[in-house]
Parts: C-alpha cells; structure tokens; sequence
C-alpha cells in the first residue's frame, strides 16, 4: 500500500470520542416494552390438542357395521370385496 494512503486512513480512521449527547439519542429511539400479544401460542396449542385428540379418539374408537350394512353388502358385491366389511 502506498505511504500515502496509508497516512490518509490512519489520519481518517482515527478513534474519536462520541458527542455526550449521543447516548441520550441511543436511549430515546429504543424501543418500548413490547406488547404481550392478545392471543397466547398456548391456548391455541391447547385447543388443537384437543381437536387432534377428538379426531384420533373417534377413530380409534372405529365404527361397528351393522347387521343391514352387512347383508346390503353382501347383495351388492362380490365376495372378494366383502372380505373388508365382515
């Protein structure tokens, strides 16, 4: 680098002292508190449990097929189609 250029930055790059008012301007441009939102992720969570769990329940619970299903399907289809409602 040339010496030049060299004392150029030094000269410009120099440390220097902030403006005592500077901190002031800092302080006053922070800004505030932030508001706690209206909806909480937690209630929201909880209600989706809740669904989700709802949904698996009754469909763990499985639904039994009734004696008139069973004779309407075996009517209408053939054995090999039967073999999943039986």
């Amino acid at each position: 680098m040339s010496e030049w250029l060299d004392l150029e930055l030094s000269e410009q790059l120099a440390p220097v002292t902030a403006p005592d008012e500077l901190w002031m301007r800092v302080c006053a441009a922070a800004p505030h508190a932030r508001q706690t939102p209206r909806w909480s992720a937690l209630p929201v969570a909880a209600v989706v449990t809740l669904i989700l769990a709802g949904a698996l329940w009754f469909m763990a619970r499985g639904q039994q097929t009734s004696p008139a299903l069973r004779q309407f399907a075996v009517s209408h289809q053939s054995e090999t189609c039967l073999q999943c409602y039986l």
